[in-house]
């Protein structure tokens, strides 16, 4: 038999592939490259997404007032007992207002009532001092 012409019993599984060049090992080499770079920035980049982020509000708290400053926008909202006003917005500058436009007091009526003051107990006893015989 001839190395010219193929086995014609032979089955297409027996055959060896043939050796790939050096183009398509390097070809398979870059593309496996590539995806590698794909995926570690898709991962670094869900990393990013799933991060926490910092609190959006921040208060402070003093002489029976609640101020309370938005950081995503710049907000700032003062409430006392008879209600909230909101001082700066975004882009104002600090200045000394007196005509605030007050915001309706927040009443939640869903809370249950304020639970009742413990009685005041009384003072422990105290021994009284040792009474001195009077001088004549």
């Amino acid at each position: 038999m001839s190395l010219d012409r193929p086995d014609p019993y032979a089955s297409p599984r027996d055959t060896r592939p043939a050796d790939p060049s050096l183009g398509e090992i390097a070809e398979t080499l870059v593309r496996k490259v590539v995806t590698s770079i794909v995926v570690a920035g898709g991962l670094v980049a869900l990393a990013i997404y799933f991060q926490d982020s910092p609190p959006r509000y921040q208060t402070a708290v003093g002489d029976g007032r609640v101020v309370r400053i938005n950081t995503e926008t710049g907000t700032v909202i003062a409430c006392d007992a008879q209600g909230c006003a909101i001082v700066l917005r975004r882009g104002q500058d600090l200045e000394e207002r007196s005509n605030l436009g007050r915001l309706p007091k927040q009443e939640n009526q869903n809370l249950p009532a304020p639970a009742a003051q413990a009685p005041a107990l009384p003072a422990p006893a105290t021994k009284a001092p040792a009474e001195t015989p009077a001088e004549e």
